[in-house]
């Protein structure tokens, strides 16, 4: 079974790395171009205006960020959508995922955007560690808070740090925007960047529908940002995207 997964994984990675095939989406009066995997293709207009347009409905409100952070970067359709909707932006694009790091460092080649684009490849979580983690179709995630069905094998193991050490360790930028969908993992990550939220006082946006125990994670994350200082919102009812800003 292991062998099985790891010779599929690593036909998933060199499909990553090697695909000729490219889709478009526009934004910001500009065509962003894409790769298009086989086994995950996020290429389409469709889909971009479904998944990431939706964040930025919210920022219109909020002209400008410095730096932004984005975990669970994935492809990076919203860390280029930010880098051209701030010019003046630093993204930082959190992604663990091998295959989808590939993907994303591809992107932001094709794109221009690597002076704009920082891409780490860690996750997010309480403290820094290495964890089991699989990607599976458009799911990404950490085996100890994933909702895969029971056996699937996690055999990456990725390192994850907590964002208030990360910030620490590069300088303790700024930090203006946060947005985490990171499939579960969302009330470790806060948990990490509690020093951050307090002194950074950044805004958020953190796709909180993901099911821990049987309930949605919104209600949990909403406890620890308001704990933090914070008055957060569900700005689409039944969504599960939250968007916290500082209280004044």
């Amino acid at each position: 079974m292991h062998l099985i997964e790891s010779l599929k994984q690593a036909i998933r990675l060199l499909e990553a790395r090697g695909t000729p095939r490219r889709g478009e989406v526009e934004w910001s009066g500009r065509k962003l171009r894409l790769v298009r995997s086989w086994w995950w293709d996020e290429s389409s207009q469709q889909n971009f205006n479904a998944e990431i347009a939706p964040y930025f409905q919210v920022l219109k409100e909020h002209p400008d960020y410095r730096v932004i952070v984005d975990a669970g970067s994935a492809t990076g359709l919203f860390a280029m959508a930010a880098a051209l909707s701030y010019p003046g932006s630093r993204v930082y694009a959190f992604e663990p995922s091998w295959r989808q790091r590939v993907l994303l460092q591809r992107n932001i080649g094709l794109n221009e955007l690597g002076g704009r684009i920082t891409v780490v490849d860690r996750g997010l979580w309480t403290c820094s560690d290495v964890l089991a983690f699989r990607t599976h179709g458009a799911i990404s995630s950490l085996q100890s808070v994933s909702q895969f069905p029971p056996g699937y094998p996690c055999l990456e193991k990725v390192p994850v740090v907590a964002l208030d050490q990360w910030v620490r360790e590069n300088g303790g930028e700024q930090v203006g925007l946060i947005k985490m969908d990171i499939e579960g993992a969302e009330l470790e990550a806060l948990r990490g960047a509690e020093t951050t939220l307090r002194t950074h006082r950044p805004d958020l946006l953190v796709q909180a529908y993901h099911l821990r125990e049987g309930h949605r994670t919104f209600e949990r994350c909403a406890e620890i940002l308001g704990a933090c200082g914070y008055r957060c919102q569900e700005r689409v009812p039944s969504s599960g995207l939250l968007w916290a800003t500082p209280c004044p």
